[in-house]
């Protein structure tokens, strides 16, 4: 007798699901004349997971340092229900991501859970990565950021290059004065070609930003005021009040300081205006819009929104 009837059957089992396609050739008998034959044993192709036509009560992914399309984040976490791939369809969806890299800015932590039915196309999640709705889905949001964070995206070189500001062209009257009109002397001490000096301007270096009580927010900033070697050293603070505007957040209010240097009210302006265009750069994305009904500020710490999102599509992948 076989003592161990349990331990035995689980070997048999697993000893078949590591067979393949078709199995090497072994003696079968043949019951009318008792004769050996060395037909080959077909086995049917082993399929554990069907997911053209598949249908999950619960769909659970958790990943890690993942690369998307135009983005990365350090851990997202996805939980589909009653999915069913058969007829693209599911019934909800919560995503969270922490660490979410859009581009140079930093989203440390974003929930989205959506309610109710939704229809998507199973061919585009499967092919493309892509898990596009047939119709928008509304998601509650909520977006937290870290003022560390915020100092990551202000201090990026793409950040600094469109906080620096120019005024004058070559040719203008002022450039004429700064020699520009030929261009900068190259190596040799030879006129350059005309406008390759650059422009007088106000050229950022560094930036920091500090979240206050109120929802008010502090930017320090050092730049060069001028012309290459005509520039001057300049720090400048800037004040300003974050606050909500048709379901996004904006900056407003703007008062720009320096210590004791004069900069043009055409030049100061132009600074303004650029960090007040700073918080429009995420409401350019055509896959999610969101409208934002609360933001609160916790003072050197983070800010926070919350609201709704209709969300059209979800990249999980680089497209070539």
């Amino acid at each position: 007798m076989n003592k161990f009837p349990f331990y035995t059957n689980l070997a048999g089992l697993l000893l078949a699901l590591t067979v393949g396609t078709e199995v090497s050739a072994q003696p079968v008998f043949n019951l009318n004349n008792s004769q050996p034959t060395n037909q080959a044993l077909a086995a049917p192709p082993l399929s554990f997971v069907d997911v053209n036509s598949g249908r999950f009560g619960k769909l659970e992914i958790s990943m890690d340092d993942g690369q998307f399309l135009s983005g990365s984040t350090d851990n997202l976490h996805l939980i589909a229900r009653d999915m069913d791939f058969a007829q693209g369809e599911l019934k909800s969806l919560d995503l969270e991501l922490k660490g979410a890299h859009l581009r140079d800015f930093i989203v440390d932590k974003l929930t989205l859970s959506t309610q109710g039915t939704l229809s998507f196309d199973s061919g585009l999640l499967l092919n493309q990565k892509m898990l596009q709705f047939r119709s928008p889905a509304e998601a509650q949001v909520t977006a937290l950021i870290s003022q560390e964070s915020l100092n990551k995206f202000l201090k990026a070189p793409t950040t600094l290059n469109r906080l620096s500001v120019t005024a004058g062209q070559p040719g203008s009257i002022l450039s004429k004065l700064l020699g520009l009109a030929q261009g900068a002397p190259n190596q040799n001490g030879q006129p350059g070609q005309p406008g390759q000096a650059g422009q007088f301007g106000l050229t950022m270096e560094t930036a920091n930003i500090s979240l206050l009580k109120a929802n008010k927010i502090n930017i320090q900033a050092v730049g060069k005021l001028g012309l290459s070697q005509l520039a001057i050293p300049l720090n400048a603070e800037v004040e300003s009040r974050l606050f909500l505007e048709n379901g996004w957040v904006q900056v407003g209010d703007t008062k720009l300081m320096t210590a004791g240097q004069e900069i043009s009210p055409q030049l100061s302006q132009m600074l303004v205006e650029k960090i007040n265009n700073l918080s429009n750069l995420g409401q350019k994305s055509d896959d999610i819009h969101f409208s934002f009904t609360d933001l609160k500020v916790v003072p050197g710490k983070q800010l926070m929104v919350t609201g709704t999102a209709m969300v059209n599509r979800l990249r999980f992948g680089r497209q070539g």
